[in-house]
Protein backbone atom coordinates (compact mmCIF):
# COMPACT_ATOMS: atom_id res chain seq x y z
CA UNK A 1 0.00 0.00 0.00
CA UNK A 2 2.45 2.41 0.95
CA UNK A 3 5.54 2.80 -1.97
CA UNK A 4 8.44 4.51 -0.91
CA UNK A 5 7.27 7.78 0.36
CA UNK A 6 8.17 8.26 3.43
CA UNK A 7 4.82 7.22 5.41
CA UNK A 8 4.61 4.50 8.05
CA UNK A 9 2.34 2.08 8.31
CA UNK A 10 1.44 1.63 11.86
CA UNK A 11 -2.65 0.53 11.84
CA UNK A 12 -5.09 -0.16 13.89
CA UNK A 13 -8.67 -1.69 13.28
CA UNK A 14 -11.81 -1.75 15.14
CA UNK A 15 -14.60 0.38 16.42
CA UNK A 16 -14.41 3.52 17.70
CA UNK A 17 -14.91 3.01 21.08
CA UNK A 18 -12.59 0.38 21.13
CA UNK A 19 -9.32 1.56 19.67
CA UNK A 20 -10.23 5.61 20.62
CA UNK A 21 -7.17 5.16 23.82
CA UNK A 22 -5.12 3.21 21.35
CA UNK A 23 -4.92 5.46 19.18
CA UNK A 24 -4.26 8.57 21.53
CA UNK A 25 -1.45 7.04 22.81
CA UNK A 26 0.14 6.18 19.29
CA UNK A 27 -0.68 10.09 18.17
CA UNK A 28 1.07 11.42 21.64
CA UNK A 29 3.89 8.89 20.79
CA UNK A 30 4.57 10.26 17.41
CA UNK A 31 3.48 13.84 18.06
CA UNK A 32 5.49 14.97 21.29
CA UNK A 33 7.33 17.92 21.01
CA UNK A 34 10.55 16.68 21.47
CA UNK A 35 10.36 14.66 18.14
CA UNK A 36 7.58 16.54 15.94
CA UNK A 37 7.64 20.65 15.19
CA UNK A 38 4.40 20.36 13.83
CA UNK A 39 1.40 17.91 12.71
CA UNK A 40 -1.75 17.61 11.02
CA UNK A 41 -3.97 15.11 11.24
CA UNK A 42 -6.76 13.76 8.64
CA UNK A 43 -8.20 11.34 6.55
CA UNK A 44 -7.99 9.62 3.27
CA UNK A 45 -8.35 7.00 0.72
CA UNK A 46 -5.59 6.95 -0.49
CA UNK A 47 -1.94 7.53 1.65
CA UNK A 48 0.44 8.02 -0.81
CA UNK A 49 -1.40 10.17 -3.26
CA UNK A 50 -3.02 12.22 -0.20
CA UNK A 51 0.99 12.35 1.50
CA UNK A 52 3.04 12.87 -2.20
CA UNK A 53 -0.25 15.51 -3.61
CA UNK A 54 -0.98 17.81 -0.27
CA UNK A 55 2.15 16.87 2.28
CA UNK A 56 5.23 16.36 0.64
CA UNK A 57 6.74 19.68 0.44
CA UNK A 58 5.69 21.06 4.20
CA UNK A 59 5.95 17.62 6.20
CA UNK A 60 8.65 14.88 6.15
CA UNK A 61 6.59 11.74 7.37
CA UNK A 62 3.20 10.43 7.30
CA UNK A 63 1.97 7.86 9.80
CA UNK A 64 -1.32 5.73 8.68
CA UNK A 65 -3.10 5.24 12.12
CA UNK A 66 -6.18 3.17 11.19
CA UNK A 67 -8.63 1.57 8.43
CA UNK A 68 -12.08 0.67 8.15
CA UNK A 69 -14.49 0.43 5.51
CA UNK A 70 -16.89 3.02 7.85
CA UNK A 71 -16.72 6.73 6.77
CA UNK A 72 -18.92 7.07 9.60
CA UNK A 73 -16.14 5.71 12.52
CA UNK A 74 -12.71 7.64 10.37
CA UNK A 75 -14.74 10.75 11.19
CA UNK A 76 -15.78 10.14 14.77
CA UNK A 77 -11.86 9.20 15.59
CA UNK A 78 -10.51 12.18 13.18
CA UNK A 79 -12.76 14.59 15.05
CA UNK A 80 -11.79 13.23 18.54
CA UNK A 81 -8.05 13.12 17.80
CA UNK A 82 -8.17 16.92 15.97
CA UNK A 83 -9.85 18.11 19.20
CA UNK A 84 -7.67 16.18 21.65
CA UNK A 85 -4.78 18.19 20.04
CA UNK A 86 -6.85 21.14 19.16
CA UNK A 87 -4.02 23.24 20.86
CA UNK A 88 -1.37 21.98 19.20
CA UNK A 89 -2.06 20.50 15.61
CA UNK A 90 -1.88 22.15 12.29
CA UNK A 91 -5.90 21.43 11.75
CA UNK A 92 -7.53 24.60 10.91
CA UNK A 93 -10.63 22.68 11.37
CA UNK A 94 -12.52 19.63 13.39
CA UNK A 95 -12.17 17.22 10.43
CA UNK A 96 -14.04 16.71 7.49
CA UNK A 97 -12.35 18.61 5.21
CA UNK A 98 -13.97 17.25 1.54
CA UNK A 99 -15.34 14.47 -0.18
CA UNK A 100 -12.82 11.58 0.10
CA UNK A 101 -13.96 8.88 -2.00
CA UNK A 102 -14.75 5.05 -1.69
CA UNK A 103 -13.38 2.78 1.12
CA UNK A 104 -11.36 1.74 2.45
CA UNK A 105 -10.51 5.05 4.26
CA UNK A 106 -7.29 5.68 6.63
CA UNK A 107 -6.89 8.08 9.65
CA UNK A 108 -3.24 9.35 9.68
CA UNK A 109 -1.05 11.95 11.12
CA UNK A 110 1.90 14.10 8.99
CA UNK A 111 4.65 15.66 10.92
CA UNK A 112 7.61 17.64 10.57
CA UNK A 113 10.72 17.03 12.31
Amino acid sequence: MMSNLPIVDDIVTGRPSEVVGTLVRKLSAYTRRDRTRKFKIGITNDPASAFSRRYARKYDEMIVLYRTRSIDSVSKLESHLVEHNWEVADNSIGGGGGRIGDPPYYLYVVRRF
